[in-house]
């Protein structure tokens, strides 16, 4: 079993240095105006394909299979984002409502990062390093940690939700911390 893993990471590794530069710019003109969503979705490709060999899918085609998974991924993505515009109260009807609390003057962004970093373990503080700071991309990641580039964009994912979830835990945005 195990030996059959890292056939099957080895064949993502393989198929993402092949296919990942073209399925980013797929993703990049379907997205339209919401491109900002492209690494996202090159990432959730990977994983999804990665996903399906392991539950032992045979696939035939990897770049077609790639750019199928791209296509629903992309589909996903926008009507996520539809909701979420419904969801937006009309500015007619905003003005009856209390707004969310503004940055505060003076707010130290560095300082802000400082702190979010610190509460990241040692192993995430390096990938957060790696991936923003040292702007390395997922392939290198993934060779300097030797896992696949599809667990590494999975640490990078689960990275950014850690984050997002510490920034709304600290609630940096309002007056609760001093920073």
């Amino acid at each position: 079993m195990q030996g059959e893993k890292e056939n099957i990471s080895a064949f993502v590794s393989e198929c993402y240095d092949k296919y990942h530069t073209a399925i980013y710019k797929f993703c990049l003109v379907r997205l339209g105006e919401m491109n900002e969503h492209a690494d996202d979705c090159v990432q959730e490709v990977f994983l999804v394909f990665q996903n399906k060999l392991l539950e032992g899918i045979e696939i035939l085609n990897p770049r077609a299979y790639l750019y199928k998974i791209a296509d629903n991924i992309v589909k996903d993505t926008i009507k996520k984002s539809a909701k979420h515009r419904r969801r937006n109260v009309p500015l007619e009807s905003a003005e009856h409502t209390e707004s969310p609390p503004l940055i505060p003057d003076g707010f130290d962004y560095d300082k802000c990062a400082e702190l979010i970093v610190s509460l990241l373990s040692d192993e995430e503080q390096t990938v957060y390093r790696m991936k923003y700071v040292d702007n390395l991309t997922i392939t290198d990641i993934a060779q300097k940690f030797g896992i696949s580039p599809a667990a590494a964009a999975k640490r990078i994912s689960r990275l950014r939700k850690k984050i997002t979830g510490l920034i709304k835990e600290q609630k940096l945005f309002g007056n609760e911390v001093t920073l």
